[in-house]
């Protein structure tokens, strides 16, 4: 009694993640696009990303405003992953903002993940941020920063 899903339904995205790989090609529907269409963007384009790549995304995607936390959290994802610093400030409201461990940990684990980039980075803003955070997502960061006690 589950419903197939329809293999084209995301035909058009898969296009643009096709031709941003080859090309570059920003999509010029994003703004039509739903939330599950953005976010399927962003996961399957190519995470290496130069600086100048990931302004022209920001640009012409306005990924920086969005008011939707998942497609803001994957392009943080992104951006903190390739050591984009423009991203920085936004990561540190959003970490601030957002509690869930969905969000929170993975962009704690991609600064981490980036050494002597991110790791002050990520203890800068986890010491303003960890007494908002619920026991759990504190739990789960501590691990990944290493904090005992």
């Amino acid at each position: 009694n589950v419903a197939k899903p329809d293999p084209q339904a995301f035909a058009t995205v898969d296009a643009a993640v096709a031709a941003y790989a080859d090309n570059g090609a920003i999509p010029t529907s994003w703004s039509d696009w739903s939330a599950a269409e953005q976010m399927r963007f962003l996961d399957n384009i190519p995470k290496q990303r130069t600086a100048a790549q990931l302004a022209a995304l920001n640009d012409a995607l306005g990924l920086a405003e969005t008011g939707n936390n998942e497609v803001l959290f994957l392009w943080l994802e992104l951006a903190l992953a390739n050591r984009y610093e423009p991203a920085v400030p936004q990561a540190e409201q959003f970490l601030a903002r957002v509690g869930r461990a969905k969000f929170v940990r993975p962009l704690f684990q991609v600064l981490w993940n980036e050494g002597d980039w991110g790791r002050p980075i990520a203890k800068r803003i986890y010491a303003k941020t960890r007494p908002s955070y619920h026991a759990v997502t504190r739990g789960a960061v501590d691990r990944v920063l290493g904090v005992t006690g």
